[in-house]
């Protein structure tokens, strides 16, 4: 997840009911299609590396960096 949206190209994110082992996995998927994040998931330092990335991205599409 680290690297997704850091290029071009599209992303997809497939699962199946068989691979729901517990119950809250469906909490965190319904947060990441609903918001794009899951609550806690990251330490601060791997959201400031995610961003670092990304910026530069955003702004050569000339896209507001949020």
């Amino acid at each position: 997840m680290l690297e997704t949206g850091c290029d071009s190209l599209p992303q997809t994110f497939l699962m199946t009911d068989t691979q729901i082992s517990y119950e809250s996995f469906l909490e965190d998927i319904n947060n990441i299609l609903n918001t794009g994040e899951i609550t806690n998931l990251y330490l601060p330092e791997d959201m400031q590396i995610m961003k670092d990335k990304l910026i530069p991205i955003l702004e050569k599409l000339k896209l507001p960096p949020t």
